[in-house]
């Protein structure tokens, strides 16, 4: 038999039609039926012949035409949901291993108090203060925003700095909000005995006590400097080390640190100081100044790769995050549980911020020395697989607040009743609606005496909405196949997701790449590129310091094999603007046209949702033409691309080429510059 076999015709002549585009971990979904009405309906009419031979009348106005075309249409919608089986049973096959959307991260801020007590002594602001502002967009509930330490706020106000190098003193202007421009705290060079002097008014005779919170705003580098965790053990440079003292009338005193967020000025952060009662103003001769109560903060030891620049200083600021707080809560049952041994409860607040559940369980007759109070009896995990029958573990979905109790073979058994289990605490919250800008905090929704005002001097950071369902579909297969461990360099860029404290939208690991040494293999070292969300829509995603060395950190502690250095840094984004000559139809609205061609020439390249599948332009992409032609056909109103162009960088790139990128390099789009030209036009002139 010469003829290909009838499964071989079928395959080859319908294989351009078995995939189409979905939130499959490639990107396409496998299309089990032609699940248009026109295919309906043809179908339909190719058995006209087999089953019906003696109609033969196609016109229009036959009743059996309009029975065909009414079958089409009421199939179609059938047969789109026929193909989407094969997303539902993948998602459905991630979540019984375990593999759900990340939940969202709430966002967090400095705040500033303003407190005016009449006798001027220090106002205790509690941690768990709330204040609020309007959602970021101006669109939904206010957002709450919780502090995370306690403050002792002063009524004293910044009043002189001044920079002290190799003894010569030099005064910084200061206004009401801080310094009036950027302050090199410690000098150029910074040496030991450098200082930066910190000078208070006090109206009244009671200083700040018992303690004092600075805020301190540091500029970073434009590019931040890579992170590096694991690998041999390598001295380090001796790292800063910062003395603070005051000057109690013409006498220093040494400053206990209770808190240092900055990294001895090296990060944005706060600075909370233990004060002594009974602080004096300095006298004639013994400072910068007589009369002013005076913080000295001096290097001691080690080194600055940078010198710190501070941008911002300001008294009685306090972390906060965009979260609530909920106290002492009974879980409720939740109807229609599947029967499989296992308890399942709910909390009444949704989206719950991961690793917050502090559970007591009544029941609990083994336990024979009780926990502390503020101790959770029992932890939240990421699955109940491999844990013991007696561990007293639960598992949570985030977004519906239903809480997984054990069966008695993986977890320990809860048994339902009136109030059995109990949330001591937990706290909901989290999305981008809380990545608000600098003073929109400024509601006081706790009441507390003499704090008359608050507000957040920068904008907040971080803050990210849920993982999108297809974005969960694209990383569960990998993160089924990494198990909870970093072996192939893929896996440590998907484990840098779950890095704690840092804004990672997507990472790419590559093996032997050590970014201070580009083009040199390094053996026993994992490079990871990390991209943080897109901020700012005009410039480049870069990551902060703190979150490089989140990341590293995290892999190195909790996935990466022993004796592996990680390395993280920013990736290097390569500025592309497509240039292209475009015919539109002339029914169509021209603007709109071209602001649809222009949003989805970006969107296509974009570094977190661009590429094929939404999933973010792949490192090291090559950039071909006739991709970026496909995007702009797929537009209504765009007849024809008789020409398309690249600038890559600032260099132009020959027409309809394509352009390799470094394989460790991303793209960032800049604005495309598009030319409606006239119907006919062609390469070379007009027709």
């Amino acid at each position: 038999m010469t003829e290909p076999a009838w499964w071989g015709r079928d395959a080859e002549g319908r294989g351009a039609r078995r995939t189409v585009p979905g939130p499959g971990p490639s990107g396409v979904q496998p299309e089990l039926v032609d699940a248009s009405r026109d295919d309906a309906r043809a179908a339909v009419r190719d058995r006209i012949p087999g089953y019906t031979p003696d109609w033969t009348n196609p016109d229009r106005a036959d009743a059996g035409t309009a029975l065909v075309a009414l079958f089409g249409t009421l199939l179609a919608p059938v047969l789109t949901r026929v193909n989407r089986l094969p997303e539902k049973l993948l998602v459905t096959e991630l979540q019984l291993a375990g593999i759900e959307p990340l939940p969202p991260t709430p966002a967090a801020a400095l705040l500033q108090f303003t407190v005016t007590p009449p006798d001027g002594r220090s106002v205790l602001v509690p941690a768990g203060y709330q204040a609020g502002a309007q959602p970021a967009g101006g669109q939904g509930d206010q957002v709450i925003f919780e502090t995370a330490d306690d403050l002792w706020a002063t009524p004293a106000a910044l009043r002189l700095l001044v920079v002290e190098e190799a003894g010569r003193r030099q005064p910084v202007s200061v206004g009401a909000a801080g310094p009036s421009g950027p302050v090199v705290a410690l000098g150029d060079r910074p040496r030991p005995g450098n200082a930066l002097w910190i000078g208070l008014s006090v109206s009244a005779a009671a200083g700040p006590f018992p303690a004092l919170s600075l805020g301190v705003q540091v500029t970073e580098a434009p590019v931040p400097s890579p992170g590096s965790a694991g690998g041999p053990s390598v001295p380090p440079p001796p790292a800063p080390l910062l003395r603070w003292d005051l000057l109690d009338g013409d006498r220093l005193r040494p400053v206990d640190v209770t808190r240092d967020g900055t990294d001895s000025l090296r990060h944005t952060g706060v600075v909370e100081l233990r004060l002594p009662g009974g602080w004096r103003p300095s006298t004639p001769g013994s400072g910068p100044a007589a009369g002013v109560r005076w913080l000295r903060v001096s290097l001691s030891h080690g080194e600055y790769s940078v010198p710190p620049v501070l941008t911002g200083l300001r008294l009685n600021m306090v972390p906060a995050a965009a979260v609530r707080t909920i106290r002492n809560e009974a879980l409720e049952q939740v109807p229609g549980a599947p029967a499989d041994g296992r308890t399942r409860l709910r909390l009444s607040r949704v989206p719950i911020v991961p690793g917050s559940i502090r559970l007591a369980v009544d029941d609990d007759t083994d336990l024979v020395d009780p926990a502390p109070a503020d101790t959770p009896l029992w932890r939240e995990v990421e699955s109940l697989a491999g844990r013991g029958p007696d561990e007293r573990v639960f598992t949570v979905d985030h977004e519906t607040g239903i809480v997984t109790f054990g069966d008695g073979v993986h977890g320990r058994v809860v048994r339902p009743g009136f109030r059995t289990v109990r949330a001591v605490t937990y706290q909901v919250g989290g999305g981008a609606a809380g990545r608000v800008a600098a003073g929109a905090v400024n509601a006081l929704v706790t009441s507390l005496p003499f704090v008359t005002a608050v507000t957040n001097p920068a904008p907040a950071i971080g803050g990210a909405d849920a993982e999108p369902q297809p974005a969960a579909l694209r990383r569960g297969a990998a993160q089924l196949r990494a198990r909870g461990r970093a072996v192939a360099a893929a896996d440590y860029g998907l484990l840098a997701l779950r890095a704690p404290g840092a804004e990672v939208a997507r990472a790419q690991g590559f093996p032997g790449l050590d970014v201070a040494h580009p083009g040199t293999p390094a053996p026993g070292t994992v490079g990871v590129l990390v991209v943080p969300p897109v901020l700012d829509p005009t410039t480049p995603p870069l990551p902060s310091s703190a979150t490089l060395q989140a990341v590293a950190d995290h892999l190195t502690a909790t996935v990466a094999p022993v004796g592996v250095r990680v390395v993280t840094a920013a990736p290097r984004y390569a500025r592309v603007r497509v240039e292209a000559w475009v015919v539109l139809d002339p029914d169509a609205e021209r603007a709109d046209v071209l602001q649809a061609a222009s949003t989805a020439l970006t969107t296509y390249l974009d570094p977190v949702a661009g590429g094929e599948d939404g999933g973010g332009w792949p490192f090291g992409g090559t950039i071909r033409s006739v991709a970026l032609t496909r995007q702009l056909l797929r537009l209504d109103g765009v007849l024809a691309v008789p020409r398309l162009g690249l600038v890559v960088d600032g260099v132009r790139v020959p027409a309809c080429t394509d352009q390799a990128l470094a394989p460790t390099a991303l793209l960032w789009p800049d604005r495309p510059l598009l030319i409606p030209v006239p119907v006919g036009t062609v390469v070379g002139g007009a027709a």
